[in-house]
């Protein structure tokens, strides 16, 4: 396998976008700095692990498209996976 950085620079395209949006730029500028970067590494430990999860629980491919239909699909796999966590947590301090 050789590591590539772009896969449209691999086959021959030009970089669909070469500057983050008008909307995304003072966030670019936030995350170029060392400050940024470190805080965004902190991202694999918080987020990273509950996508993970998730995955394992549902799989990784989602029945519905768009996007809105796939963002209300990931929140309701996310409410049903808390919610069994709060239910076989509140059943082991029952019993």
């Amino acid at each position: 396998m050789v590591p590539v950085t772009s896969e449209a620079h691999q086959a021959g395209f030009p970089a669909k976008r070469q500057h983050a949006p008008a909307g995304q730029q003072a966030m670019a500028a936030c995350l170029a700095t060392p400050s940024g970067r470190a805080q965004y590494r902190q991202r694999s430990a918080l987020v990273e692990p509950g996508f993970a999860r998730l995955d394992q629980r549902f799989g990784r491919h989602l029945t519905y498209r768009g996007r809105h239909a796939m963002d209300t699909e990931i929140k309701l796999r996310g409410t049903v996976h808390n919610l069994n966590k709060l239910l076989s947590r509140t059943a082991k301090t029952r019993s």
